[in-house]
């Protein structure tokens, strides 16, 4: 009978709607992951030029690696293609929840859409082989970029927390659970692309996690043939959390 009650129990907490104060925690947390992963790539190429001089590091950061066959930048800006797009969205929905409108025209996507439609965020459309993987001050500053939107919908930023009415905990819910579409090309076989419904908070866990891996392939670059040590990364750089977690428990 224990079991069963225990069963029951945990059927209900999963099939009630999260509350408002868990769905902002959510929506932090999310903005933190990401921000974090952003901070360790800014922390890699400072670190890149303290210890090479500003010259070498841009000769690095393009340096293939013949491992992974790719360089810090190229891993760089497919992940950022990727972190962007999802904080872009996000931040377009934060406004209009919060009535401040759309986010500057500048920071517009095409694969926008009316306010009452899900955005479509296409991941495949890509810019390969451009400034973006070979200019180190252009990917710094697209990172610092993304931070400051990600810092726009922080609900932990100073601005935020100093609304605490009910409205705008609302804002943060609907942010998290506003309904998208992922669109991803499957095969190789045609140009054809698979439309996926998901929502804005799944995909802002899914490019922290999607980050994450490249962030490895970025470590054995920096390791193997840049020839940094691998204690002179940042800490947990390309390492999983459920990763850290294992290795602080053993």
């Amino acid at each position: 009978h224990n079991n069963t009650s225990q069963t029951q129990k945990q059927t209900i907490l999963l099939t009630m709607p999260p509350s408002p104060s868990r769905q902002l925690n959510l929506l932090t947390t999310l903005v933190d992951a990401n921000k974090a992963i952003l901070h360790q790539k800014l922390s890699l190429l400072s670190l890149l030029e303290t210890k090479f001089g500003t010259e070498d590091m841009h000769q690095l950061f393009t340096r293939v690696c013949p491992i992974v066959h790719a360089s810090i930048g190229q891993h760089y800006r497919h992940s950022m293609d990727h972190i962007e797009l999802a904080a872009l969205v996000a931040s377009t929905r934060a406004s209009i929840h919060s009535g401040t409108g759309n986010i500057q025209h500048q920071h517009q996507h095409p694969h926008q859409r009316q306010h009452n439609d899900p955005v479509t965020l296409r991941y495949d459309l890509r810019v390969r082989g451009g400034t973006l993987e070979k200019d180190v001050n252009a990917t710094r500053k697209r990172i610092q970029d993304v931070m400051d939107t990600f810092q726009n919908i922080d609900g932990n930023n100073e601005d935020h927390t100093q609304k605490s009415n009910v409205d705008n905990v609302n804002n943060d819910i609907n942010v998290v659970d506003q309904s998208v579409k992922a669109s991803f090309m499957l095969s190789s076989d045609s140009d054809s692309e698979m439309e996926l419904e998901s929502t804005i908070g799944r995909e802002l866990g899914f490019c922290a996690h999607h980050a994450i891996h490249h962030l490895a392939m970025v470590k054995v670059i920096a390791v193997q043939t840049i020839g940094l040590k691998e204690g002179e990364l940042p800490d947990n750089f390309g390492k999983a959390p459920s990763t850290t977690r294992f290795e602080v428990n053993q």
